[in-house]
C-alpha cells in the first residue's frame, strides 16, 4: 500500500509540472488572476512569520511585551523600510533578535 501512494504521489507531483512546462495551458492569464497572484508571497510570509514571531514556544501563548523575536522583527522591518536591503535586514534583525535577548 506505502509503494501505491509513493507512486501515486509521484505521478501526480510530475504531472502538474509537466502540464505547466509543456505549454499544454494557455500562455496567457486573465488580468484578475495575475492581479491576484500577486499578493501570494506576501500572504504566504506572514503566515510563516508572524506565529514564529508572537508565539512563545514554551508557553505556546501570544506575547508582545518582553518578547525579543518582537522588537528584532520591529527593528528589521525599519531598516528594510529604510534601506531596501534585503543583507541589511537580515543582518540587523539577527543583530537585534541577539542583542534583545541579554535585555528583555
Amino acid at each position: 500500500m506505502i509503494w501505491l501512494v509513493m507512486i501515486v504521489g509521484g505521478i501526480f507531483t510530475f504531472g502538474t509540472r509537466f502540464v505547466m512546462l509543456s505549454g499544454w495551458v494557455a500562455h496567457c492569464l486573465p488580468r484578475w488572476l495575475v492581479d491576484a497572484l500577486a499578493f501570494v508571497p506576501i500572504a504566504v510570509l506572514t503566515a510563516i512569520l508572524v506565529p514564529a514571531v508572537l508565539i512563545d514556544p514554551s508557553t505556546q501563548q501570544v506575547v508582545v511585551v518582553e518578547n525579543a523575536r518582537f522588537f528584532a522583527a520591529v527593528m528589521a522591518t525599519i531598516v528594510a523600510l529604510l534601506t531596501r536591503n534585503v543583507i541589511a535586514t537580515i543582518i540587523s534583525g539577527l543583530a537585534s533578535l541577539w542583542i534583545m535577548q541579554w535585555w528583555v
